[in-house]
């Protein structure tokens, strides 16, 4: 006799569908911009992806509701197949240097990869194995909450599946702290024990690459003047926000240059983000991790010095304060000469 509390899966199952494909159809930039993280095939990178994949999610959800056991029962299969290769996407991208940002839910909780991420693709992949098992029964969820009898060892085994799954969908991934800005140091100047800890370290060695097919280290990118590097690795919509910023920070501080850094190539980021310019290519992420770097969008400081000079930090209001706190400085340096 099957388990009446197997009904429990698919609705969580739709639940989850839901979400997620509301999700992503608000944010199809960054849909498109985790099939190139995830390295996934070329012929997904096609605006039809971002917007069938979260709608084919909904449709699932729905035919998961069916009273028919075929569309059930099609339902339940094509859930498992699909968080199957959601199980073997993360997998794969846990072997990845750096790892890249999933994305699942469009913009909504923790959007690294990592072994979190796994259990919870682990925990939709049971999910489904138990909606499976429910279909090849012959049963729906329409069936089960009309005719079905009570089993609550199974009902509590299921509703704690659900509960840890939306605990960790949910759990938001703003638990990041930015480093602070550090002001830059004549060479000469020794610095005390209280600022010991706060010890610069020289720029790291990469090559850059400009849209005019030029080629650069940062060493030799900030030689004449610092750079403020706004960092992308994505084209979601906190990347479009930074990209508008870029020419309101250079005002701000106009002692600074202030550039884009993309490991997204010239081209298809252009293509995303048409507010970015005299962008620098970061090839195969050198750079990127070079510099520390782990979040989209990111800002690090390079000092005229060849000293990294602040940074880096995350997040839009952290790049805002960061921005602030130069010109700051910036402002404070004039005023004493």
């Amino acid at each position: 006799m099957t388990p009446d509390a197997l009904v429990l899966a698919p609705l969580g199952l739709a639940a989850v569908l839901v979400l997620s494909g509301i999700a992503k159809l608000r944010d199809r930039e960054s849909t498109l911009s985790v099939v190139t993280e995830l390295r996934l095939p070329g012929f997904l990178r096609h605006g039809y992806f971002a917007w069938s994949l979260p709608v084919g999610e909904i449709l699932l959800a729905v035919l998961l509701l069916s009273p028919w056991r075929g569309a059930f029962a099609a339902a339940a299969a094509l859930s498992s197949a699909l968080f199957l290769g959601y199980w073997v996407v993360i997998a794969r991208a846990m072997t990845f240097d750096p790892r890249p940002n999933c994305g699942c839910f469009g913009r909504i909780g923790d959007q690294s990869v990592s072994g979190k991420t796994l259990l919870r693709n682990s925990l939709l992949l049971v999910l489904s194995a138990l909606t499976l098992w429910l279909a090849f029964s012959g049963g729906t969820v329409f069936s089960v909450i009309t005719h079905g009898s009570e089993a609550p060892c199974w009902i509590a085994l299921t509703a704690l599946l659900l509960a840890l799954t939306a605990l960790i969908v949910s759990r938001s991934g703003q638990e990041q702290t930015a480093a602070a800005f550090v002001p830059q140091r004549p060479a000469s100047e020794e610095p005390d024990s209280e600022d010991a800890d706060y010890a610069r370290d020289p720029i790291p060695t990469a090559l850059l690459l400009s849209e005019d097919g030029g080629v650069q280290t940062l060493r030799e990118l900030a030689a004449a003047r610092p750079q403020l590097l706004v960092a992308f690795n994505c084209v979601c919509k906190p990347s479009h926000v930074a990209a508008g910023k870029v020419a309101e920070w250079g005002e701000r501080i106009p002692e600074v240059d202030v550039r884009i850094l993309s490991t997204v190539p010239h081209k298809p980021l252009r293509r995303s983000i048409p507010t970015a310019e005299g962008v620098l290519y970061d090839h195969e992420s050198l750079a990127w991790n070079a510099l520390g770097l782990t979040s989209s969008p990111s800002a690090v400081l390079l000092g005229a010095d060849g000293y990294l000079a602040g940074g880096p930090v995350e997040g839009l209001e952290e790049m805002e304060s960061f921005v602030e706190e130069i010109a700051d400085v910036l402002r404070e340096a004039a005023e004493q000469r």
